[in-house]
């Protein structure tokens, strides 16, 4: 964490060592609070509409006002960007329940904060070498909302260091392999792109890799059963930190010849080539 950054919190901007919020609030409380994570590349938000319509949809899936407009938001995420000097850097958004009387429901005025931190260029040695992952049996509440209740996440992560993994990858009871705890889970087929869509949150890495393949690959959005992962030829995880990052081993199970594959190479070079085009930055007005 830069101590010197500049945040944005219920209205003042602040470093970090001045960030506080009250211990009242229900997102403290009760973990009743919406967030988003997104990225920016040489200084412009990576999608920022996108970002901003999945806060919203999450909000209102777990019935959580918030009393900003896209635009206000949209106008602090452009200041946060300028008061600050990083060229790429990782920025949350979060949206508070507010403080509440009974310590159970909201009665106060929800609170919106925007954080920001410095992101170092991209790791091309990961993308080489790809990463081993684990599953977990823990499940996600309410999945399809981006909420700051992670503590099936901060376990399955705890356990992925445990065994040296750098991320986990939630099972249903069904043996259907969800999403990993920041991240969507992809997999090759041979020349078929699968990924789940059900019972995940939707994300916006996610979407762009799907539009990236699809003039590429065959793309079947359906459940990835776990008993079939040693059919796979390649795997990947997608999200706003880590781009696309190959899995070459999950729990002890070695996909295909234990490196990334040339499937998944190909997908990485074209992001790569869409961000350096900085083909995402031409967003509509919010």
């Amino acid at each position: 964490m830069d101590k010197n950054a500049w945040w944005y919190v219920d209205g003042r901007w602040v470093h970090p060592d001045e960030a506080t919020l009250s211990i009242n609030d229900v997102a403290v409380l009760r973990g009743y609070s919406v967030f988003e994570s997104l990225r920016t590349y040489n200084r412009q938000p990576f999608h920022l509409e996108e970002h901003l319509e999945r806060l919203y949809r999450s909000a209102r899936l777990i019935e959580l006002d918030i009393p900003f407009t896209r635009h206000a938001i949209a106008e602090i995420m452009r200041e946060i960007i300028a008061r600050n000097p990083y060229v790429h850097a990782s920025i949350r958004i979060l949206v508070t329940g507010g403080t509440s009387e009974d310590g159970v429901m909201p009665s106060g005025k929800s609170v919106l904060a925007v954080l920001i931190s410095p992101l170092a260029e991209r790791d091309m040695e990961r993308f080489a070498r790809g990463v081993k992952v684990i599953t977990s049996h823990l499940e996600r509440a309410t999945p399809g909302a981006k909420t700051a209740n992670y503590v099936a996440a901060v376990r399955s992560l705890k356990e992925a260091a445990r065994q040296h993994a750098s991320d986990a990858l939630f099972v249903n009871e069904q043996g259907h392999i969800l999403e990993g705890t920041r991240s969507n889970f992809f997999v090759f087929r041979g020349d078929v792109l699968v990924t789940p869509r059900e019972g995940i949150l939707l994300g916006v890495t996610r979407n762009t890799v799907l539009e990236l393949a699809r003039s590429r690959f065959a793309i079947e959005e359906q459940p990835i059963l776990l008993a079939e992962l040693a059919q796979v030829d390649e795997a990947f995880i997608t999200s706003s930190s880590k781009e696309i990052t190959p899995v070459v081993q999950i729990d002890d199970l070695m996909i295909g010849d234990g490196k990334p594959g040339p499937r998944t190479s190909e997908l990485e070079q074209r992001f790569i080539e869409m961000v350096e085009r900085d083909e995402f930055a031409r967003e509509k007005n919010v």
